[in-house]
This record gives structure tokens, sequence and C-alpha cells, in this order.
């Protein structure tokens, strides 16, 4: 059975993950989408892909699942890693959306926009 994953990065203690917590619910109530699972951390993107639990969500993650994030920069430090991170997750066969540039890439979406957005 497919599920859907929230990934919740704050760079610092003074940051809040409420905020991208509400925004990622209501989008998901939005579109219908049951949110099974938050993974929460409070952490600078300059820190290894384990300690922002990236290496975590990679082993959870299944075909069919569903990530959500609020934006594109909480998936890592550069926009290499997050192309490659992202194009590993689809070729997988996991959905990502990125709520904030209305982004959804699967292996089913053709949209070319939605590709060079990334």
């Amino acid at each position: 059975m497919s599920k859907a994953i929230a990934y919740i990065r704050a760079s610092t203690n003074a940051q809040d993950v409420k905020n991208q917590r509400h925004e990622i619910s209501e989008f998901g109530h939005r579109v219908g989408l049951r949110i099974n699972e938050f993974v929460e951390v409070t952490v600078s993107s300059r820190h290894s892909s384990r300690k922002r639990r990236i290496e975590e969500l990679q082993v959870r993650l299944q075909p069919d699942d569903t990530l959500l994030v609020t934006e594109l920069s909480r998936l890592g430090r550069s926009t290499g890693e997050v192309i490659l991170l992202i194009n590993q997750l689809v070729a997988y066969g996991v959905v990502v959306f990125i709520i904030k540039q209305n982004l959804r890439l699967g292996a089913d979406t053709q949209d070319m926009t939605a590709k060079v957005m990334v």
C-alpha cells in the first residue's frame, strides 16, 4: 500500500517547523492526500544527508509512494544535489510534490515545464 511522507527541514532552531507542517497538511487536505508520516529535522543543509535524514527518506520511500516538501531548498544545499535526489526518487517510482513551486514530479509526469523549473 502506498504512503505519503512529508519532509520538513528547518536550518536553525530560530526557524519553526510548524509553518511547514501546516502548509503541507493544508495541501494534503486540498488535494485529498492523507499524509502518513512527517519526517522533521532541524539542521543546516551543510550537514550530511544522513544528518538531514535524506538517506532515511530514501530507505523508507517505496515505488508509488509520495514525498511532499514545501520547497526545493528543503531537500538539499545545491541545485545539483536536489536534482540528483529528485531524479533518483522519480526513477524509483516515487511522486514528489514541491508545494511552493507548484510542482508534481513522477515517472508519469511529462510536464517539461515542471522538469525545467527544478
